[in-house]
């Protein structure tokens, strides 16, 4: 069965859960087993990698760019080693975004923002990140209300569409 993991910093779990939540239903209706993983980016990167190995997952999904603190030893992005497809989600503006889009990436790496600022300058900005595109803002809150999660879903679905049809049919970044 094909995997997706969804990586989410124990801080942002309970403003998260339920847009991980509509994220991991909209995976599992397009047939994928989902597992959540919850890191906190003060314990040991070595225990959530080997972990990620270990599962050799098709897709590694990310929310407000949890692990990317993660270096290896010659200060790499230690996501560039994994072979899963990776889709990284910024919701809104936070101040580490703009330190890690300026590390480089592999083009197995999308990038997703809802914040226009971020979206409209990446290529001046952010000329390392080989992909990445604005959606329309995704809501976070412990409880979302029926409309809000109705959006999100649409704007969810909305990035997996983009990247399944980018890797069925690959285009010029």
């Amino acid at each position: 069965m094909k995997k997706a993991v969804m990586l989410c910093d124990k801080k942002n779990r309970v403003i998260l859960a339920e847009t991980m939540s509509i994220m991991k239903e909209i995976w599992r209706d397009m047939g994928y087993e989902v597992m959540e993983l919850f890191i906190s980016e003060e314990e040991s990167p070595d225990k959530y990698m080997n972990k990620l190995v270990e599962l050799k997952e098709d897709f590694l999904v990310t929310f407000a760019m949890a692990g990317f603190a993660w270096r290896g030893l010659m200060e790499q992005v230690r996501f560039n080693t994994l072979m899963a497809m990776q889709i990284h989600i910024l919701i809104g503006e936070l101040p580490q975004y703009d330190f890690f889009l300026q590390k480089e990436y592999g083009i197995h790496s999308f990038f997703f923002t809802d914040n226009e600022k971020i979206a409209k300058d990446w290529k001046e900005r952010y000329s390392l990140v080989p992909f990445l595109k604005g959606i329309p803002t995704l809501y976070v809150s412990e409880r979302l209300t029926e409309e809000e999660k109705r959006l999100n879903r649409e704007n969810l679905k909305g990035v997996l569409q983009t990247v399944t049809a980018f890797i069925e049919k690959p285009s010029v970044l």
